[in-house]
C-alpha cells in the first residue's frame, strides 16, 4: 500500500536510497526530508520534496517549498498531553549547551517554537507515516516525534541490536517489538529441551561476550578508540589553545558577507575547545572520588551511560537523570549490599561532551548516597559483572552482556534486549523491590532462554545497518542494505 512519508533522519545518502526503493517498489511518496545538509541525490531524485537542514531548523528558518506552511498555535489540551515529552526535550537540549548559558527560558522557547512549526507541517502535508532511522534524539527531530505520538500519526524507526548486522523496526523505542515478544514466547514454549540454532555471527558474538571484555567490546567503541588520536584521550592546554588559534585564522580567512559569522563561529568553537579542558577537570574529580572496591562484598554494579547521548536521553526515559536510579537502588537494596557505580569508558574521551550534561555536583551527589561507591575506570565492566549480584543500566549494552554472562540486570530505560528473560524492566519502586527480592533469593539465568531470545531477534530482524559507521563492517553491500531496510519498513507499516 502506498504511503505519504516524512523522512526525519536523512543525514547520509543511503537513506535517500531507501526512500527511492520505497517509491520504486511500493509507490511511496516522500514529501519531506530532514538532514544535516542538503543531499544532491535527494534533490535530484525527489525534486518535489522539501529538504530541511538541521541548521535551518535550529535558526527557525523555513525551507524552500514550505512558504505556505504556517506555524500552528498550541493550546492547553495539546501541551498537557505533551508534558512527558517536554521534560525529555529539556534534558535533551544539554547537547547544545556548549557554553553553559543555554538555560530554561531558551530551552522552553525552542521547544514551543519547534512544536508550532512541526504541527503546521503535519497539518499541511498530512503524512501517513514519519520514518526515523533510530530513536529521535536531537532537538530538531524530537518535537516532531512527540506530536506524532499524541496526534496518532504512525512513526517507524529501527532498533540496532548487538547481534552483528541485525536491526528491527518498531513503532516507538518505548514500546519495543510486539513481533519479537510473540516469537520469543513461542520459542520458549517449543524449545525447552532443544538446542537453539543461531547464525555463525551470533554464535561468535555470544562466545566473545563469554570471554574477555576486549573481545566483546562493541564495534563502534573499538572503532573510536582505534581511530581517534591517542585513543580519544583529551590533549593538554597547549594543543587545545593551538587549535583555537587555527580556528580563528580559518574563520577570518573564510569570512563571508555576514558580519556576524566570525564572532559567532569563534564563540562556539572557543567554548567547544574549552569544553575539553572542563572534561579533563571532570575526569580528575571522578578519579579523586573513585576508590578500589571489594569484589567479595555483595553488590549491584551500576554502569553509567554516556551523556549527552541517545542512550541516555531519550532512551533512558525519566532515568536519563541517572542519579535517580542510583538513589532508588541505594534506598531499596538489602542493607548489607553495596552499589558500585562506574562511568562509561567513553564519557571523558575527545569524542564526547561530558561537560554539557554532567558536573562535579553530579558525581558528588551520587558519591554521597548510602551504600554507593565510585569505581575506578581501570576496572572493566566484565570485572564488575563477574562478582556482582546483578547489573543495572538505563539502556546500555552492559545489560545484554550481563545476562549472557549469567547475571541478571535491572533495566531502567529502554533497550533492544528488554524482553529477554533475566532482564528486569524497572520503572517503579515496586518493580525494583520485586526484582531485588528475586535476585536476593538466588534468581538464576537460563542460558537456553537467552539463546531463544537471540533466535527471536534474528528471525524478526532485517540484515543491514542504520548508522554509516557500521557499513565499515562490510557484511552487506549498500544496495542490499537499502533493499532490506526499505522492505522492512514497507512490510512493517502495511
Amino acid at each position: 500500500m502506498s504511503k505519504k512519508a516524512i523522512f526525519a533522519q536523512t543525514a547520509d545518502e543511503y537513506w535517500v536510497d531507501v526512500a527511492a526503493k520505497l517509491r520504486e517498489d511500493s509507490g511511496w511518496e516522500i514529501c519531506y526530508f530532514i538532514g544535516r545538509k542538503r543531499l544532491a541525490k535527494a534533490l535530484k531524485l525527489f525534486p518535489g520534496a522539501v529538504f530541511h537542514t538541521r541548521a535551518e531548523i535550529r535558526k527557525n528558518q523555513v525551507p524552500d517549498g514550505c512558504e505556505a506552511v504556517m506555524p500552528s498555535p498550541l493550546d492547553k489540551p495539546l501541551l498537557s498531553s505533551l508534558f512527558y515529552y517536554e521534560s525529555i526535550f529539556l534534558k535533551m537540549m544539554d547537547r547544545q549547551n556548549y557554553d553553559g548559558s543555554f538555560g530554561y527560558d531558551d530551552r522552553i522557547t525552542t521547544y514551543h517554537t519547534q512544536l508550532m512549526y512541526w504541527k503546521g507541517v503535519l497539518e499541511h502535508f498530512k503524512p501517513d507515516v514519519v520514518v526515523y532511522r533510530i530513536a529521535p534524539h536531537r532537538s530538531h527531530e524530537y518535537p516532531l516525534y512527540a506530536l506524532c505520538r499524541v496526534m496518532n500519526i504512525p512513526t517507524i524507526m529501527f532498533e540496532r541490536t548487538s547481534l552483528p548486522g541485525f536491526v528491527y523496526p518498531v513503532r516507538s523505542f518505548e514500546e519495543g517489538s510486539e513481533i519479537i515478544r510473540k516469537t520469543y514466547a513461542k520459542l520458549l514454549t517449543s524449545n525447552k529441551h532443544q538446542s537453539i540454532s543461531l547464525t555463525p555471527e551470533t554464535e561468535s558474538h555470544l562466545e566473545n561476550i563469554s570471554r574477555t571484555y576486549a573481545s566483546a567490546m562493541p564495534f563502534h567503541l573499538k572503532y573510536k578508540l582505534k581511530h581517534y588520536r591517542n585513543k580519544g584521550d583529551i590533549a593538554g592546554p597547549v594543543p587545545i589553545l593551538f587549535d583555537v588559534a587555527k580556528d580563528l585564522a580559518k574563520a577570518f580567512l573564510n569570512k563571508k558577507d555576514d558580519s556576524e559569522r566570525v564572532p559567532s563561529y569563534m564563540h562556539k568553537r572557543y567554548h567547544k575547545k574549552m569544553g575539553r579542558l572542563k572534561r579533563k577537570k571532570l575526569l580528575a574529580h571522578y578519579n579523586r572520588l573513585a576508590k578500589d572496591v571489594d569484589l567479595r562484598a555483595p553488590y549491584i554494579f551500576v554502569a553509567l551511560q554516556c551523556e549527552p547521548e541517545r542512550q541516555a536521553c531519550p532512551v533512558g526515559d525519566v532515568f536519563g537523570h541517572q542519579y535517580l536510579l542510583i538513589d532508588m537502588l541505594s534506598k531499596l537494596a538489602p542493607q548489607d549490599w553495596k552499589i558500585y557505580v562506574k562511568e562509561h569508558p567513553s564519557q571523558f574521551k575527545e569524542y564526547q561532551a561530558a561537560e554539557r550534561a554532567k558536573s562535579v555536583g553530579f558525581y558528588n551527589r551520587i558519591a554521597a548516597m548510602p551504600k554507593v561507591e565510585i569505581v575506578p575506570l581501570t576496572y572493566t565492566s566484565f570485572d564488575l559483572i563477574a562478582h556482582a549480584k546483578a547489573s543495572a543500566t538505563i539502556s546500555g549494552t552492559i545489560g545484554w552482556e550481563s545476562v549472557v554472562r549469567g547475571k541478571p540486570t535491572l533495566l531502567f530505560g529502554h533497550s533492544w534486549y528488554k524482553d529477554c528473560k533475566g532482564v528486569f524492566v524497572t520503572q517503579s519502586i515496586q518493580d525494583c523491590k520485586n526484582a531485588l527480592e528475586k535476585i536476593k533469593s538466588g534468581y538464576q539465568i537460563n542460558q537456553n532462554e537467552v539463546k531463544c531470545f537471540a533466535k527471536a531477534v534474528e528471525s524478526c530482524s532485517a540484515k543491514g545497518y542504520i548508522d554509516k559507521l557500521y557499513d565499515k563492517m562490510n557484511f552487506i553491500s549498500p544496495e542490499e542494505n537499502a533493499t532490506n531496510l526499505a522492505r522492512a519498513i514497507h512490510e512493517f507499516v502495511s
